[in-house]
């Protein structure tokens, strides 16, 4: 017999950040990040690392690790709202990204990777 794996529930109402792009009639989503694949939380688990050690050791974290994490939550963007990174600006983007980790509940630094518990 083989086992099939259940589908994810990323895709359910409740488990998506829902928003709204200046000029754009629709609303657009994005799964909260405990519904992102293993992989791609621990990818952000790991570049957010380095961010949380330099805040808890109360110094600026570099600008290399700042980077890393950034372009990974732009290819997330990219995938679940593709085109959204073109109309935004750098204010907006982060507006965007607080709000989503908020509605997520997790911070940067947070282990993503962290199953709930």
């Amino acid at each position: 017999m083989t086992f099939e794996v259940p589908a994810s529930k990323a895709s359910i109402e409740q488990n998506q950040f829902k928003f709204k792009v200046p000029g754009e009639k629709g609303k657009r989503s994005l799964p909260l990040l405990k519904f992102l694949p293993i992989g791609l939380r621990s990818k952000l688990a790991e570049a957010a690392g380095p961010i949380a050690a330099a805040q808890k050791a109360d110094r600026k974290p570099d600008t290399a690790d700042l980077e890393k994490i950034g372009t990974l939550q732009l290819a997330l963007l990219e995938k679940y709202s593709p085109g959204v990174s073109d109309l935004l600006d750098t204010d907006q983007l982060g507006a965007l990204l607080v709000a989503w980790q908020e509605a997520s509940g997790v911070t940067v630094g947070e282990s993503a990777a962290l199953p709930d518990s």
